[in-house]
C-alpha cells in the first residue's frame, strides 16, 4: 500500500499497521513522518525504541533477538531499521524473514534511501509493501511546491498574499528543512498578516538548493527559464562546473543515440529499455526528441566540447558561459548563431 506523507495523520486514525517503510530523499519530510509515527506509537503503549543503522553495519541476528524479546520495563517496542543504498540477496531474504516476525506488540519503522523502478519491483520491497504503507517522500516541485507550501502555511496559522507565497517558494525551492524554520520564526514573531511580499522580502533570507540532477528534467521539458535559474543557483552554491559537463554529456549522448536509432527505424520503447530510461522519464526524453533534431544535438554536443576544454583551461567563467547557453540550446531545434 503506498501512502503519501500529506495522507499519514488521517491514516492512523484509524490505528497502526504492522510495519512501516518511509523512504526516499527529503529530509525533512522523512523525519516529520517518523515523528508522527513514534509520537502515535508512544500514545499506544511503544515505550521501548531500538534502532539498527545500516552506516554502522547490519547485525541481523541482532535484529531478530531484538524482535522476539521485550524488556521488563515494556510489553510493546519500536524496532526502527535504516537501510543501506542496496539490498544483497542475503540482506534481502533477511529483510523479508524479519517482516514475517511482526505481531501486535512489535512495530516496525523501516527507512531507506530513493529507490529507482528496478528497485521497487524486488522481492523484498514487494515484501514491505504486503506488510504495511510504503511511503515515499520526495522534495516537491514546480506547482506541487507551491500547494504544499500554502498548506504548510495554514497549518501554522499564517496568512499570506499570493504574490508572496509565490516569492517564497522561489526563495526556498528545493531546500524544505531551511523554510520550515522560516516559517517558524515568521509563527514567533507575531507579524501582522496577511504577510506582504514587501513584509517577507524584508524579514526572510532566501535560501533555494539544488542538486545538479534536478537541472535535466526541466531541460528535457524545454523550461529552459527554470533549467537556467537552476544552473546560476548550483553555481552559486559551488557546484563544480566539470561535474555538470560529465552529466550534460551523459544525457546528450542518451538523446543523441535515441535519435539516431529513431532515425534508423527502431522504436522509441525498445531504445528506452537499451538506454536503460526509466519509465518514469520517458515522456521527458520523448518531448525533448520531439524539440531537438540531430543537428541540433550535435551542436549542443560540440558546445558541451567547448565547455570540457574551458574546464581543463581552468577557465571556469568560460565553462559557465557554455553551460548557460547549452541550457538554453535545449529551447528548440533552431540552430543556434551566437557563442559565448
Amino acid at each position: 500500500m503506498r501512502l503519501y506523507p500529506e495522507k499519514l495523520a488521517q491514516h492512523l486514525k484509524a490505528g497502526l499497521a504492522p510495519c512501516y517503510f518511509i523512504y526516499g530523499d527529503e529530509p525533512l519530510l522523512k523525519q516529520e513522518a517518523l515523528d508522527l509515527l513514534r509520537h502515535t506509537a508512544r500514545g499506544q503503549g511503544f515505550d521501548e525504541r531500538l534502532r539498527f543503522d545500516a552506516d554502522q553495519g547490519l547485525d541481523w541476528d541482532e535484529i531478530f533477538a531484538a524482535s522476539q524479546s521485550l524488556s521488563l520495563f515494556s510489553q510493546r517496542q519500536i524496532i526502527e531499521l535504516q537501510l543501506p543504498e542496496k539490498l544483497d540477496k542475503t540482506a534481502s531474504e533477511r529483510l523479508r524473514e524479519l517482516l514475517k516476525q511482526c505481531h501486535p506488540d512489535l512495530l516496525l519503522l523501516i527507512t531507506g534511501p530513493k529507490l529507482n523502478q528496478q528497485q521497487q519491483k524486488g522481492a523484498w520491497f514487494t515484501a514491505l509493501s504486503n506488510a504495511g504503507p510504503v511511503i515515499p517522500v520526495a522534495t516537491p516541485e514546480g506547482p506541487h511546491f507551491a500547494r504544499w507550501l500554502s498548506q504548510r502555511l495554514q497549518q501554522n496559522g499564517l496568512q499570506v498574499e499570493a504574490e508572496g507565497v509565490r516569492w517564497l517558494a522561489f526563495a526556498f525551492e528545493g531546500n524544505l528543512l531551511a523554510l520550515s524554520g522560516e516559517i517558524e520564526k515568521l509563527v514567533l514573531q507575531n507579524l501582522p498578516q496577511p504577510l506582504t511580499l514587501a513584509l517577507l522580502q524584508e524579514q526572510v533570507q532566501p535560501h533555494h538548493q539544488f542538486n545538479p540532477f534536478q537541472l535535466f528534467d526541466p531541460l528535457l521539458e524545454g523550461k529552459v527559464k527554470r533549467g537556467c535559474r537552476i544552473l546560476l543557483q548550483l553555481r552559486s552554491e559551488g557546484i563544480d562546473a566539470g561535474m555538470l559537463c560529465h552529466l550534460l554529456a551523459r544525457e546528450l549522448n542518451a538523446l543523441l543515440q535515441m535519435q539516431l536509432g529513431l532515425s534508423a527505424g527502431q522504436s522509441f520503447s525498445q531504445l528506452a529499455s537499451e538506454l536503460r530510461i526509466w519509465s518514469s522519464r520517458q515522456n521527458l526524453v520523448q518531448s525533448a526528441l520531439n524539440r531537438l533534431p540531430l543537428a541540433k544535438l550535435q551542436q549542443l554536443q560540440s558546445m558541451l566540447a567547448a565547455a570540457d576544454v574551458a574546464v581543463a583551461s581552468f577557465d571556469d567563467d568560460e565553462a559557465w558561459r557554455w553551460l548557460y547557453s547549452i541550457c538554453v540550446g535545449f529551447l528548440d531545434g533552431k540552430k543556434m548563431l551566437v557563442a559565448p
